[in-house]
């Protein structure tokens, strides 16, 4: 098992490293999904601009918050959001998505996961674009530790990354977990300080969710930085715990069944 395991995290090295292939893959995934339109990709980011404008104004009115407090924190946690869900649920599916190129083709299969999550990042940066706008119109302080929304984000990578090698093996084997995987998601959502902030559970039963929830410190760890708060020492080291857990799990799956999966499919 243990050279199972050293061989599978040469392979995923090797195939991280290089870039110019998934990264051009996932390229050619955005223009081909988009091609004959107009603007591409930003028909998403539009949509998320009409949503964050618009339920954005209205929970702000309802929860009686600050227009130029919530509408950052919302917009930002969404944009964030979007990438969790799509690559989670991208990622439950990658492999039988791929299953055609899988049995044709003898590629590493991390290959795929890589791809996919560069896809999503890509729209992702799209997004961002948002902040920058809202940014014009609602400006809050800079600081420096809006640099730390870089290793915030790399922590998430990584996270996503395990959990999608995971999901898709697993899903390639039990086809109904992609299914349990939305339904799921749906649920965490709301679960999740995205339309609700944390200060207005503050001192109540439900303050805890922010302390149990997974997603809610990995969506604070690149949120925060971007609006320039504070970030807790603890919401660091369970996002890193998160982290490597996560890519343990998704190596040892990748490991043991990474050879399996072309008879699954």
């Amino acid at each position: 098992m243990e050279n199972r395991i050293q061989a599978a995290a040469s392979e995923i090295v090797r195939q991280s490293a290089q870039f110019d292939r998934w990264g051009t893959l996932a390229l050619m995934d955005i223009s081909l999904r988009y091609r004959r339109t107009v603007i591409g990709p930003l028909w998403i980011t539009l949509t998320l601009a009409a949503t964050i404008a618009s339920v954005g104004t209205v929970y702000a009115t309802l929860f009686k918050q600050d227009v130029a407090v919530f509408l950052p924190s919302f917009a930002v946690g969404l944009i964030v959001w979007t990438l969790i869900a799509a690559t989670l649920q991208e990622g439950s599916n990658v492999f039988v998505a791929s299953g055609h190129l899988i049995k044709a083709v003898p590629a590493p299969l991390i290959v795929h996961v890589l791809q996919m999550t560069a896809r999503n990042v890509v729209i992702f940066l799209h997004h961002l674009l948002l902040v920058v706008l809202l940014y014009v119109v609602m400006p809050w302080p800079l600081h420096w530790t809006l640099l730390l929304a870089v290793p915030g984000f790399a922590i998430l990578l990584v996270t996503l990354v395990g959990a999608a090698t995971a999901l898709g093996l697993l899903c390639a084997r039990f086809r109904d977990i992609g299914s349990a995987i939305v339904s799921g998601l749906q649920f965490v959502f709301f679960l999740t300080p995205i339309i609700w902030t944390e200060d207005a559970v503050r001192g109540t039963a439900f303050h805890w969710l922010t302390r149990v929830n997974p997603f809610a410190t990995l969506l604070d760890l690149v949120r925060k930085p971007l609006l320039s708060q504070a970030t807790d020492p603890e919401q660091w080291l369970l996002g890193s715990v998160y982290a490597v857990g996560m890519a343990m799990i998704g190596l040892g799956c990748y490991a043991r069944y990474r050879h399996r999966v072309a008879y699954w499919l």
